[in-house]
């Protein structure tokens, strides 16, 4: 009785928006263990609303589509991501060198503990399914802009070291395409497993991956 008399001092409107705000949170998790479980092309947004207990056409009063509900989560994981390594590189004392190896790191744990994200996230590269690589949508140009402000949080780490020595005159905007897409390639080894079958571990790859990035573009004898 005391939670009903609560609720009931809410206000209808607020009350409305709460309950749309479940409705979404439910469909976007249903879909998201979906995905997860049977993959996107095997997910039918029928699947989507039986799981979350809702109709089909609730589904439509929130996402256009089942790929939009998709990129929900890239869009989560952009954020999610672009935190982890904004974190990383915060401290002002740390040199550029090691700004890079801290926001390489974090990449690497954002895949090793935030799975889940990471491996939807890579069906848009791997899986080949265009409706998930348009670009003209709300949130296709969301995250587009979202990616590259991640990158550019990079880039700045690598133009600092331009600008105190610390690495050689470089197009800071080439090598921070280059190193993401270098890191890309080495988790894209792990999720195919190919790291098994080449007997190597995968953190010990990025490691001298990364070493052999800074014999590029650092100077010797800077830490």
């Amino acid at each position: 009785m005391i939670g009903g008399r609560g609720m009931n001092r809410i206000p209808l409107r607020a009350r409305n928006k709460m309950d749309k705000e479940r409705k979404r949170r439910l469909l976007i998790d249903s879909a998201k263990s979906l995905f997860v479980e049977r993959g996107y092309g095997n997910t039918t947004v029928d699947m989507i609303t039986e799981r979350a207990g809702v109709s089909t056409g609730t589904f439509y009063i929130y996402f256009k589509s089942k790929s939009e509900v998709y990129k929900v989560f890239q869009d989560e994981g952009i954020d999610i991501l672009t935190g982890m390594i904004k974190k990383a590189v915060a401290n002002p004392s740390m040199s550029p060198i090691s700004k890079v190896t801290a926001a390489v790191k974090a990449y690497f744990r954002f895949y090793r503990e935030c799975r889940e994200y990471f491996d939807l996230i890579a069906v848009i590269s791997l899986g080949g399914q265009d409706e998930l690589r348009e670009r003209e949508s709300e949130i296709g140009r969301r995250i587009d802009d979202k990616t590259l402000i991640l990158l550019r949080e990079i880039e700045g780490v690598i133009k600092e070291g331009v600008d105190s020595g610390d690495f050689y005159p470089v197009d800071t905007w080439e090598v921070t395409n280059v190193l993401w897409g270098m890191l890309d390639g080495l988790i894209i080894l792990s999720e195919r497993d190919n790291v098994r079958v080449i007997e190597l571990d995968i953190e010990e790859l990025i490691k001298t991956a990364l070493e052999t990035a800074f014999y590029g573009f650092a100077r010797r004898g800077k830490d």
